[in-house]
């Protein structure tokens, strides 16, 4: 038996085995997967794929930081005899606000469907 294992960032959708006329000179299967996409992704033609800290003003850093810190005091503790609902609603509030917090402070950096990721300034 051979376990095939994708992995993704992002739900998929379809995952299939290719029939045999896709050979790959070995005893591995081709796999075919399809994710699924936002639609304001799919209009745009660009996703949000992080911020550009390193080029933080030491100003913006510290905003992001007394921002974190104004949202984070509200919240209550998780402790020991806490609910796996609770849990889970907290790393939903956090994976929100994480990324709201550099939302208002960092540049987004993007990637546009045509963009060349390989290149960089030593290239140029």
């Amino acid at each position: 038996m051979v376990i095939d294992l994708t992995l993704a960032n992002r739900p998929i959708v379809r995952w299939t085995i290719l029939a045999d006329d896709h050979t790959t000179g070995s005893n591995h299967d081709v796999i075919e997967w399809e994710e699924g996409v936002d639609r304001q992704e799919e209009e745009d033609h660009e996703r949000v794929v992080g911020w550009n800290l390193a080029a933080m003003r030491e100003e913006d850093a510290e905003a992001a930081e007394k921002l974190w810190m104004e949202l984070a005091k509200e919240r209550p503790q998780l402790d020991a005899v806490c609910t796996e609902d609770r849990v889970e609603q907290e790393a939903a509030w956090c994976q929100e606000e994480m990324s709201s917090v550099p939302d208002s402070t960092a540049k987004k950096l993007r990637i546009c469907a045509r963009e060349k990721r390989w290149w960089n300034a030593d290239i140029k």
